[in-house]
């Protein structure tokens, strides 16, 4: 039994380490309180808020720069066509200047008539004329030669 004794003081004299495990975290968190918490949260939503807000207004803006951007294309469009349309009708309007100059009024179709009337009164008389003399020669030659019949 003394050896049994012996051995006891022995164990009894060592300390015993156990590990001792906790489910606690180890670390210590700052709390940051009610106010700090707030400012955070409200800075945070109006970042967010005026990004959304930034990005709408973007998109908003890029909607209506197309728009524009399209109207003025359509402008420029319809302006070339005006302006073809001004050339034609600037070229138009010089073929009838030009016509109108080479065209006949009524008064000189008139003076024209006259003239005409005058000519073919005149060839007429003259051909009446030669008509007379024709027959006047039938005369004479009718009586410088006897006809043989009778």
């Amino acid at each position: 039994m003394n050896s049994l004794l012996r051995v006891t003081p022995r164990l009894v004299a060592r300390p015993v380490q156990r590990a001792t495990y906790t489910t606690e975290a180890t670390s210590t968190t700052k709390k940051t309180g009610a106010i700090g918490g707030g400012f955070v949260g409200f800075l945070l939503g109006v970042t967010v808020a005026g990004s959304a807000g930034y990005y709408y207004l973007l998109e908003e803006y890029n909607n209506a720069s197309n728009s524009l951007l399209s109207s003025v294309e359509e402008l420029q469009g319809s302006t070339e066509k005006v302006r073809e349309y001004a050339r034609k009708i600037e070229a138009v309007d010089k073929d009838v200047s030009k016509l109108k100059e080479l065209a006949a009024t009524t008064k000189e179709l008139n003076e024209l008539k006259t003239e005409f009337r005058k000519l073919y009164d005149t060839l007429n008389m003259e051909h009446l004329e030669l008509k007379t003399h024709v027959w006047g020669l039938e005369q004479d030659l009718n009586k410088a030669v006897p006809s043989p019949k009778q």
